[in-house]
Parts: structure tokens; sequence; C-alpha cells
């Protein structure tokens, strides 16, 4: 783990500890005789999140036939391990939804680009049954989160000066993030999980996803958000901050086993599902 990137988020005082629900929905899901009203008692103190997981579960993402009104129903039916990255999902946008008035670049395109990501995971692990699906969203949605972390603390980190390096010499910034900050986004992923206490799946899922051969526990899961994460750069779906369609590894792909037929199909849904959670985390902007 880089020591750089530990100083770095320890400077970052809008980070702390996750909030005080995850934790306490953490305790109750590893608890095998935790009920499904007490699960969702605990969610529904927190209004935001509640409200967050609430519009998620009653999108084109999961296709529900009836509107789900409350927590508990929602967590009977999609289960407790779901609703926990639900609620994980939930609270680290709300975390990150006021700040970013110093950010390099649009938060909203950042959050796009990461919604998109999300969904195309879910899509793309579904359809070939290979990882959970509900946990790619998640891992989806926080793959980039050491990136936004240098993106919204540009006081903290020489990361302006590497942005515009990267754009005027038409080069990955992920590649270079090392050599001019002395550490990585992925780094800074890395320190921030092992923070949060994460499961080491999402925290493999989000530092090796740039290069998921070399996840040592969870390849498949890493090279599922690395295919992914291309997929939504190359449809220029919002703004991860790097300009470049990041190259695709040849051993991740045979790795998935990814029938090209699938490719059409991820796309039409991707083409589907995604204005309406856009319009969801956006408050109906497009």
């Amino acid at each position: 783990m880089s020591n750089g990137a530990r100083l770095f988020v320890d400077k970052v005082k809008s980070i702390g500890t996750l909030p005080t629900v995850y934790t306490k929905v953490n305790e109750l899901v590893n608890d095998p005789n935790c009920p499904a009203a007490k699960l969702g008692a605990c969610i529904a103190n927190d209004q935001a999140i509640t409200s967050m997981m609430l519009k998620l579960v009653n999108s084109a993402l999961y296709g529900f036939p009836t509107y789900i009104d409350t927590v508990t129903k929602a967590v009977t039916i999609i289960g407790f391990k779901q609703t926990r990255d639900l609620v994980l999902s939930s609270s680290v946008i709300n975390m990150f939804d006021s700040g970013g008035k110093d950010s390099l670049i649009d938060l909203k395109g950042f959050w796009k680009h990461s919604i998109a990501t999300a969904i195309t995971a879910k899509i793309l692990s579904r359809l070939i049954k290979r990882c959970d699906s509900e946990t790619m969203f998640t891992a989806g949605l926080l793959h980039n989160i050491g990136r936004l972390l240098f993106l919204t603390n540009p006081d903290k980190v020489p990361i302006a000066e590497l942005l515009k390096h990267c754009r005027d010499n038409n080069l990955a910034l992920y590649k270079h993030e090392r050599k001019y900050l002395g550490f990585s986004s992925t780094d800074v992923a890395e320190e921030l999980f092992s923070k949060w206490n994460l499961p080491p799946l999402l925290k493999e899922a989000a530092v090796f996803h740039h290069m998921p051969m070399s996840a040592p526990r969870f390849k498949e899961e890493a090279s599922c958000i690395h295919i992914s994460d291309a997929i939504v750069h190359a449809l220029m779906l919002g703004n991860s901050g790097d300009s470049l369609v990041p190259e695709i590894s040849k051993d991740a792909w045979e790795l998935l086993d990814i029938p090209l037929d699938k490719l059409k199909p991820i796309l039409l849904e991707l083409k589907e599902k995604y204005p309406e959670l856009i319009k969801l985390f956006f408050k109906g902007q497009s």
C-alpha cells in the first residue's frame, strides 16, 4: 500500500468513515438470525439512503412488476447482501453529492461515467453468468473513486498539470499518475477501501480494473469492471477524466469468455436503462 496515497487520503478532511447506517447494516447482514424487518428498520433511519435505495429498486435496473414502497419489502425481494451493496452505493453517492466546487471536471459527467460502467457491469455479469450482478453494479459505481478524490482536491495533488499533459500529448491518464504524482488513483482507492473496511472483492475490482489479471483473488470481477469501463469510454458516456479509451486486456476477455453475439444485447440494454438511471440520480436532468 502506498504511503503517499495514505497521506493524501488523510489530508482529505471530507472523507471520514462511512455513515453509521452502513456499519450497522453490515453487522446485521452478517448475523444469520437477523429478520428482514430489523434490517429494513435500520436503513429507514437514514432518509437520504432510504430514498436513493427505493428509487434504485423501482428503476429499470431491476424491472420489478409492482412498486416497492418500503425498505423491508425491498430487503425481502432482493436479499440481504444485495441490500448492503445498495446501501453502500447510496452512502458514497450522498457523501460526494455536496462536494466538487473545486473539481477539475464536471462531477455530473464523472458520475455519468460511473453509473454507465455500473449498469454495463451488471448486464455483462448476468449475460455471461459470471460474477454476482448486484455486486458488480456497486463495483462499477465505485471503480474510479480514487480518481474522484484527485479531481475534487486539486489543491492537495498536482492533478491539473497531469491532466493537461495527458490531454496535450494524447496519453492515458492512469498510466502516468504514479510517475507525476508519486502514487496512482488506484493506490488511493486501495487506501480508501481499506479505511472503510469494504469487502476484498469490491477493493480488488477497483484497484485492479486497469490490470485485472494482477488481481490476487478476484480476477473475473476485476475483468468485468475492466471491460465495462472500456465499453463506456468507447461510447463516450460521461467523463472519467481520461480522454482515451482504455485498451482491453486479451487475457481478461478470454477469462470471461464473452461471446461476440452478446455484445449487441449488452449495448442495447445499456442504451435502454442508462437514461432512466441518469434521471434518477440527477433528479430529472438528462
